[in-house]
Formats: structure tokens, C-alpha cells, sequence
């Protein structure tokens, strides 16, 4: 370590205490610890004083400055720092524990057969609730018709959320408490895939699936609290200290609100308000961010759902979609001039865009949108883009120039790949799930899970990042592997810039002096396997600092 680190060590160290009062402080040594600093340093001791990262270097340097301090042997282990989880629905996850699970189900017998061993003996008109039958391998095939769900369930409305929350499948019971039947006119954004005599199959397409969703009894915020808690304490377990939960319910932002205040929430949340929703937009601009960096609830995120998605055929492209167009039902869920209502305002008041875009044309239209907000009123915005599953060629010039992030999920290209390509054809596809386009074009760049439609924990984000393969390392050679990150570029993606991206990079994302000392302990370094064992690396331990 350079003459300069060292005095800087010493500084921090007499700043925050005397040496004389460092029995107080952790030393954890033997070990490789992955900084992810600007030059991805790799040291063998770590020194922690009341949170926070007081010492890193040689084992000899940090016991010569800390000599009362606990020693912490990793014998051989590694730390990285806590992973950033930049897109989840950490709410909706911890609600699942009280689901049917759907995910894997090829057919409807299966569904029922899962239905039954969940809810055994179902009380009468009780509301019957799944999730995770994958719209998009359905829609290939063809959707799911409610006929067995029916002779399963007569006197049980049921409500089966799709994988990635753009479809849902009710039965006949739930139809009929909604009253839709097969004169029930389609919403203006959203479709009810119907029988050839025009009877509703069961399955409703973006907002359609409110037309039922608005008689499922309403979650407290008592039910919301714990639903939270058990998903957050799940992700800590795996490595993830932070995440941006992707779009808040006002029942969902009110339990976020009272477990800070309680000082209960185990890890820190960026919390992103519903764009699409124009009563809690319009208090929350009167309001402000909410950002004081030592609570673990910040507010200064805004998620707007745009487009819809690959899989059902309803995100906006350019062109026709190339397998089946006639299917097609390309959705703008909200309007783009209400989006630059939504952009006007966040620009004055502070605020960071993050939106829901798939398609190469509702990309298009975004930065349409962001370009025009950033260049009248500059500012460090950091606005995203979530998703960005399919671009046009100029997009990476534009959106780097602007400054614009982009948001994407290695797991979306390992989960889509067996129907991708179809969708979008030959050429469309060199612009999909393009994450090394992205960093070679310079363009600000984030990894995350949007869980929990996909495998979400950090060493299978990581992997998937770097192989592009299935866990079951399918296809061998990785699919469009071109595309792949390096570990130290995927590392990056999850720790580091996805504190930058929500503006917490100060606090945490790496493991430097003065941060506070979020990390995780794991098995091996991920630097040093193979990328095919990366998904194999054991969690041994999970530090999140209480300030």
C-alpha cells in the first residue's frame, strides 16, 4: 500500500477515535477482500470502528494501527460489499408466502394439482391466490383456458398472478364477481383473451386484470409490514444489503414508512413511488425526496410502467413482432404526454425517472422524453431506463451522451432465450439483452434480479451475467455470449453503480474508508473460480450496519 493510503488510514483512525479506545474495532484479515473501489483493489485486511470502515490494507499495516482491536480470521474466505439489488419487488415477494407457486407449470392439471395441495380445504367464496405461471413460454403456446380451474374451484374465486405480473388467470367465480362475461367490452389498455364464442378463458392482459384485482380484499398495512420483513430478511440472507423496490402501493409505502421509524428494516431500501399513480405522485411532489443517508428508507425514485413485455407481445417495437404479429397487442400504459407531465415535474422538484421500457420503440420514445426534460433544466438526474430488454442502434450513443442508466436483469436473457429470438427475428436480436453494447458505448450500466420473477439471488445474477447460461449451464457455450460481462464488470454492476444509480454511493456499494461497512462473507472468490461454479458460492455471512 502506497505512503498516502497509509497516512490516510492513520488520519481516519485518529478522527473517529484514539488508538488507545480501539478495542472496540473488528479486524478481519486472511482473506481476499474485493474493494470494488476505482481500481479494484483487493486487500487482506479490513478494519470496522462503530459501522463504519476505518482501515484497509496488509494484515501487518492494520495490526501496527489497531493493535487492541478484534481479530477475524476468514481463513482463506472472501468479502465483497454488499450487493445492491437495483430492481426487486421485495413486497410482492414476501406476499407469496401466502401463494399457490405456479412457477414451471405446462399445463392447467398442474396448476389445479398445486391449488389443491396449497389451499386443502378452502373455505367457502375465500379468495384462492398463485403465482408464477411464465406468460411469455404460455403465450408461445398458447394461454391457459379456466375449464379445469372451474370444475376444480366452482364455489372459489381465483386470482393466478403471471411470472412477470402482465397477465393474470381467473377462474369462472372471480369473472363473475367481476361481472365480465363475453360481452364485457376490453379496457382501453389491456385485452380479454376470449373462447371462439367469445366467452372469457380466464386470462387477462395488463390493466384488464384490474377489472378483477379490485374485488380481491385489500392488504393491510399490518399484512404489508410483515410481508416486507420476511421478504427483506430472505434477501439478506443471500448477500443483498440494499435494494430499489421498483414501485411502491400506497398500502406498501406507508409499511415502509413505519418499519424505519421503528428502526426495523434489516437492510436499506431506496424506495421508488408508482408514476402511475396521480393521487400519490401529486403528494409526493409537494412533499420532496425523502433522503437523509442515515436512515435505511430513502424516497427519491419515481418507477413508471410504460410499455408492457416481450414475452405476452405487448411491448412497443419499431416493427411487426416477427413469430406471430397477428397476436400482437403492442401497450403504451400510460401516455407519453402524461410521462412528460411526469418528467416536468420530477425535474423541478429533484426527482430520479426510472421507466418501465422494453421495446426498441418505447425506449425510443423515453429518451425522446428524457432528452428533451435534461436539456432544458440540466442537472444530475440519473434517470433510468428499466429494462431496455430490446434498443435501435442509435440508442447507445443517445443515451450515454445524456447520461441516461440503464437498468437490466441478467436473468431475463437466460429466461427468455428459448423464445427471444422468435419474437424479435434475426436482426432485432443483436440489440437484446445487450449489456456489453451498453459498456462498450459508455452508457451508465446496472445488474439486478427483478425478482421474484426470476432466480434472484446474487451469485446466480452474477453468473448468469457472465455466462449467459442456465443454471443447468444451458446452452454450453452461453447464448449470444458476446454480450457476456466480465465477474469484475458484472461485480461492478451489482454493488458500486447501484449505489451510484440511486444516488447512495457516499454511504455504500464499495469497501472503502469512511463508508459504512455493509459486506458479505462468501465461500470463494468469484475472481478466482470458474464462471461456471460462481452460481456454486456459498454465502457464509451478511454485515448491514444499523446506522
Amino acid at each position: 500500500m502506497s505512503n498516502i493510503k497509509t497516512l490516510l488510514i492513520a488520519a481516519v483512525c485518529i478522527i473517529l477515535f484514539s488508538c488507545k479506545e480501539n478495542d472496540s474495532a473488528q479486524l478481519y484479515y486472511n482473506g481476499d477482500i474485493i474493494t470494488v473501489d476505482d481500481s479494484n483493489s483487493i486487500v487482506e485486511s479490513m478494519v470496522i470502528k462503530d459501522g463504519v470502515i476505518v482501515g484497509l490494507g496488509t494484515y501487518e499495516e492494520m495490526k501496527l494501527l489497531f493493535p487492541l482491536s478484534e481479530h477475524i480470521d476468514l481463513g482463506g474466505k472472501s468479502i465483497i460489499p454488499g450487493v445492491v439489488d437495483s430492481h426487486v419487488h421485495a413486497h410482492e415477494f414476501g406476499q407469496q408466502t401466502l401463494k399457490a407457486n405456479l412457477e414451471g407449470t405446462k399445463t392447467v392439471e398442474e396448476m389445479v394439482e398445486r391449488l389443491k395441495a396449497f389451499f386443502p380445504n378452502p373455505q367457502v367464496g375465500a379468495w384462492l391466490l398463485g403465482f408464477g405461471w411464465d406468460e411469455g413460454e404460455w403465450a408461445s403456446r398458447g394461454y391457459p383456458d379456466r375449464e379445469l380451474l372451474d370444475a376444480a374451484f366452482p364455489d372459489n374465486p381465483i386470482k393466478l398472478q403471471a411470472l412477470h405480473g402482465f397477465a393474470g388467470f381467473y377462474n369462472g367465480k372471480a369473472l363473475e364477481i367481476a361481472g365480465i362475461d363475453k360481452d364485457t367490452p376490453d379496457p382501453e389498455v389491456g385485452t380479454i383473451i376470449r373462447r371462439e364464442n367469445g366467452e372469457p378463458t380466464g386470462v387477462l392482459e395488463i390493466s384488464a386484470q384490474q377489472l378483477v384485482n379490485k374485488h380481491v380484499p385489500e392488504e393491510t398495512v399490518e399484512d404489508a409490514k410483515r410481508a416486507i420483513l420476511s421478504g427483506l430478511e430472505t434477501l439478506k440472507a443471500k448477500g443483498i444489503t440494499s435494494i430499489h423496490e421498483a414501485g411502491m402501493t400506497k398500502i406498501s409505502l406507508q409499511a415502509y414508512l413505519e418499519l424505519d421509524d421503528a428502526n426495523l428494516l434489516p437492510i436499506r431500501v431506496y424506495g421508488m413511488l408508482n408514476g402511475n399513480d396521480d393521487e400519490m405522485m401529486e403528494i409526493w411532489f409537494e412533499k420532496g425526496p425523502m433522503m437523509d443517508l442515515n436512515r435505511k428508507f430513502l424516497v427519491k425514485g419515481i418507477k413508471v410502467f410504460y410499455d408492457g413485455s416481450l414475452g405476452s407481445r405487448t411491448a412497443l417495437l419499431f416493427g411487426p413482432y416477427s413469430d406471430n404479429p397477428k397476436a400482437a397487442r403492442m401497450t403504451e400504459r400510460i401516455s407519453i404526454a402524461k410521462i412528460k407531465e411526469l418528467a416536468t415535474s420530477a425535474a423541478d422538484k429533484g426527482f430520479q425517472l426510472a421507466i418501465h421500457a422494453i421495446g426498441d420503440l418505447g425506449n425510443d420514445r423515453i429518451l425522446d422524453v428524457y432528452e428533451e426534460a435534461i436539456l432544458k433544466q440540466p442537472f444530475d438526474h440519473r434517470w433510468r431506463l428499466e429494462h431496455a430488454q430490446v434498443v435501435y442502434e442509435n440508442f447507445y450513443h443517445r443515451a450515454a451522451s445524456l447520461g441516461v442508466w440503464v437498468s437490466m436483469q441478467s436473468s431475463h436473457a437466460v429466461g427468455d432465450r428459448n423464445w427471444a429470438e422468435d419474437r424479435l427475428g434475426p436482426n432485432r436480436i443483436k440489440h437484446a439483452y445487450a449489456w456489453r453494447n451498453m459498456l462498450d458505448n459508455q452508457v451508465p450500466f446496472i445488474l439486478n434480479s427483478d425478482m421474484p420473477g426470476e432466480p434472484w439471488e446474487p451469485m446466480q445474477t452474477l453468473y448468469f451475467g457472465v455466462t449467459r447460461m442456465s443454471l443447468e449451464k444451458d446452452p454450453p457455450s452461453g447464448w449470444f455470449a458476446s454480450q457476456s460481462l466480465t465477474v469484475e464488470e458484472a461485480l461492478k454492476a451489482m454493488t458500486i453503480d447501484g449505489a451510484r444509480s440511486a444516488f447512495m454511493e457516499e454511504m455504500t456499494g464499495s469497501l472503502e474508508l469512511g463508508k459504512f461497512a455493509d459486506f458479505v462473507i462468501l465461500s470463494d472468490n468469484p475472481l478466482k473460480v470458474t464462471p461456471q461454479k460462481i452460481k456454486d458460492i456459498q454465502v457464509e455471512q451478511v454485515i448491514v450496519q444499523k446506522k
